[in-house]
């Protein structure tokens, strides 16, 4: 067990100040919703930033950059057939979903898409994305919704085309989200949407979109965002078709599913609400229990579990103990919470009883978040099978 004076404190506080800062919470005024959504956005940065406190050697800082790379020639692990074109499907007669008639030409022009004001399909989780207003043209430089790409198809076959959009949303410098949906224009002209064909979380990635002739619609995915050239080569990509089926749109064709990687592990890790007591001598006490499960096919050589619970937050207790390291990064942005620990082999779980201190009578935010991360033996990341339940919110108060 560390303190907050060592060096590894002292090698957060440099790194994070120069290279990663993020948003600080908006203080006890802010909602729930609002601090978690800003919270997830620093999921890359802040499990990377505290990996590198543990690893130490600049090498496993260079390894740490995960700024959005561009899509690159990524060889598939899995052959991706060309999928067949799924058979006509007639409307439903009865709830067929909460569309409006469209007129004559559901066709809109790009111009016309950014020119409007738009009530998007909701993105996935609690990604803190606009549902509505108007889309940049080109992907903003801090936070935004962006039209990435538009494409033309008669999806439900009643003679006119529908737009086929391909949407992004970044936040605090990082790319959330991307979406893919289609829009018409309802019996006023108005812009509405049709429906929300995928998105790319949990699913992993979207890298382009093909809408066919006979009304399907043709998505290139992967199982994981590529952020760099390391993590890039091990992107599995495959095509996927879908296609409306009278009330919804669904997959009708290509792989459902991405194949097992033996050399990954899929680490999930869930957190139990903290409920501080009164204030006693100026600070308020509780506890939280973690669990990290590693869900295989690898054994993980380390992990590290950060807690991300806000200002004046700090660890205490024997719960700590079952630390390899444990440290309290209160001037980072966001504040964390960190806990290396040893091998954890697959199909095991890792139990922790973790006391915390919150000093003052408030809280600077409600939500917390829990995030775990694989690492080597060099201590350097090393990709998860599955991000989406790497991390977990749950609540303070």
């Amino acid at each position: 067990m560390t303190n907050g004076d060592n060096f590894l404190d002292i090698q957060f506080a440099a790194y994070r100040n120069e290279r990663l800062a993020e948003v600080r919470p908006a203080g006890s005024a802010a909602v729930r919703a609002t601090v978690g959504h800003r919270r997830r956005v620093a999921m890359t940065a802040g499990a990377a930033a505290a990996v590198a406190l543990i690893a130490g050697p600049a090498a496993g800082y260079a390894a740490l950059e995960r700024g959005p790379a561009p899509p690159g020639p990524v060889i598939s692990t899995e052959p991706t057939p060309e999928p067949t074109s799924p058979a006509p499907v007639s409307p439903s007669p009865t709830g067929t979903a909460p569309r409006a008639p469209a007129t004559a030409d559901g066709h809109i022009a790009r111009t016309d898409l950014l020119g409007a004001r738009l009530d998007l399909p909701p993105w996935w989780g609690d990604a803190p994305c606009q549902g509505e207003g108007r889309l940049a043209g080109d992907k903003p430089s801090e936070e935004g919704n962006w039209l990435e790409s538009v494409d033309y198809a008669d999806v439900d076959r009643d003679g006119a085309e529908e737009t086929v959009a391909m949407l992004g949303c970044k936040f605090n410098h990082k790319v959330i989200q991307t979406q893919v949906a289609v829009f018409e224009r309802d019996p006023t002209g108005k812009i509405i949407v049709a429906g929300q064909v995928l998105t790319s979380r949990p699913i992993g990635w979207i890298f382009q979109v093909d809408a066919r002739p006979d009304g399907s619609i043709r998505i290139e995915v992967g199982d994981r965002e590529p952020v760099g050239e390391r993590d890039e080569n091990l992107v599995v990509r495959q095509w996927r078709t879908y296609g409306w089926t009278g009330q919804k749109f669904a997959q009708t064709a290509g792989p459902r599913s991405f194949p097992a990687k033996p050399n990954l592990a899929d680490l999930r890790v869930t957190a139990t609400d903290i409920a501080y007591g009164a204030p006693q001598d100026g600070s308020r006490h509780g506890t939280t229990t973690v669990r990290i499960h590693n869900a295989g096919p690898a054994d993980a050589d380390y992990v590290f579990l950060s807690l991300e619970l806000g200002d004046n937050v700090r660890h205490e207790g024997k719960g700590w103990s079952g630390c390899a390291e444990a440290n309290t990064n209160a001037g980072s942005s966001p504040p964390n919470l960190g806990c290396l620990l040893g091998r954890l082999p697959a199909g095991e779980t890792r139990t922790l009883v973790l006391g915390v201190a919150s000093s003052g009578a408030e809280l600077s935010q409600v939500s917390a978040r829990a995030h775990v991360m694989r690492l080597d033996r060099q201590r350097d990341p090393v990709p998860d099978a599955k991000t989406a339940d790497n991390e977990f919110h749950f609540d303070q108060g």
